[in-house]
């Protein structure tokens, strides 16, 4: 009874193994085709590439990181013009509304705007009224 399961233990060793070998071959050839894709192939070989497997990994993960930081300072820098712009766009309507404000607000302005409704500007100084102190309770 014990020889059967070993056969059995030994058909799954040499599976995972032929398995592990399959992966371990289609990574080596991802890894050569990166290395001919950059043009780098004849300077660093596949075991160099796994010997400083780490340094690699760092290296791309610093790389991506300063990728990520451009694209924020882009954006960043993006979003200030955007607001810069606004804020000149309103900056020169203020300036608009405070000129048209300011004219209207002269009395001759004020006159030619009162004038369908019958009101008009007082020809004489306008007159004081005193009340003697007490009077009013």
């Amino acid at each position: 009874m014990t020889e059967p399961q070993t056969d059995i233990e030994e058909e799954i060793i040499t599976t995972d193994d032929v398995v592990i070998e399959k992966t371990q071959n289609q990574f080596q050839k991802i890894i050569e085709t990166v290395l001919r894709f950059f043009g780098i192939a004849e300077w660093i070989s596949y075991a160099q590439v796994m010997h400083n497997f780490l340094f690699v990994v760092a290296i791309v993960g610093i790389g991506v990181l300063e990728i990520f930081n451009t694209h924020l300072a882009v954006k960043l820098n993006r979003s200030i013009t955007e607001k810069e712009n606004n804020i000149k766009e309103l900056r020169w309507e203020f300036m608009t509304v405070k000129t048209i404000m300011n004219q209207k607000s002269k009395q001759s302005e004020l006159q030619k705007i009162v004038e369908p409704y019958g009101l008009k500007s007082l020809q004489e100084a306008p007159k004081k009224i005193e009340v003697p102190k007490g009077t009013l309770h």
